[in-house]
């Protein structure tokens, strides 16, 4: 029988994203205090706590296009580098999402928007986020800026163990860490990404610890 960390890890190359797992939670930690009913003053009249309000806000705006997120004004919102009107949150207002999390949401929209029994289709192949987005000290890269991979140090990849947040083990070797994905090989040659935040406190000092300081856009 497989361990279940390493179902959940497969799990995460097949399963599209879902709203109220996947996003809402990143929402909850850096919007809802602009953007639920708790909200004193509700933005733009826009709450992402509730998924059926959410889901109706959809083409107003073009608030979020399923399969399109370079045209959703969610996403565009999101990556407006701070003290550029419109940059998302206000200042004074809360933290701005991660690297991590802003792929998170560009990889929703791209897999059709799914929330609740609603998905639209998939974008493009071209259009895949990890192919696209590129990061530099937690901003987006914008068009024409100069971006790189982080590299890993000079090391030949080992059997190792790996532990996710929930205590769950593998083994496998570390290839690279792109964009908060960590890229590991599992016997047989097979290789998978999996979120570096997800990955309990000891593997991501590990991994950390093996990407040069000066190249890596983790805040």
């Amino acid at each position: 029988m497989k361990p279940a960390f390493l179902l959940a890890l497969l799990a995460t190359q097949s399963f599209a994203l879902d709203y109220k797992r996947d996003i809402m939670p990143i929402f909850e930690k850096k919007c809802f205090d602009c953007h639920s009913k708790e909200a004193e003053d509700l933005k733009g009249g826009l709450r992402l706590d509730d998924e059926e309000h959410f889901f109706k806000r959809f083409a107003k705006n073009d608030v979020v296009i399923p399969g399109d997120w370079d045209a959703s004004y969610l996403f565009v919102s999101v990556v407006i580098h701070p003290g550029e009107k419109g940059t998302m949150p206000p200042k004074d207002k809360g933290e701005r999402l991660t690297e991590q999390e802003i792929m998170a949401v560009a990889q929703w929209i791209h897999e059709g928007a799914k929330i609740g029994r609603e998905k639209g289709d998939k974008g493009s192949d071209e259009m895949e986020p990890s192919k696209i987005l590129r990061f530099k000290n937690g901003l987006l890269l914008k068009e024409g800026e100069e971006g790189e991979e982080i590299p890993t140090a000079e090391i030949q990849p080992q059997w190792e163990e790996w532990t996710n947040r929930d205590g769950q083990k593998i083994t496998a070797k570390f290839i690279k860490l792109v964009n908060g994905k960590v890229s590991f090989e599992l016997k047989g040659d097979k290789k998978v990404d999996y979120p570096l935040e997800q990955l309990s406190e000891e593997s991501r000092n590990r991994i950390t610890q093996r990407v040069k300081p000066d190249a890596s856009p983790m805040r």
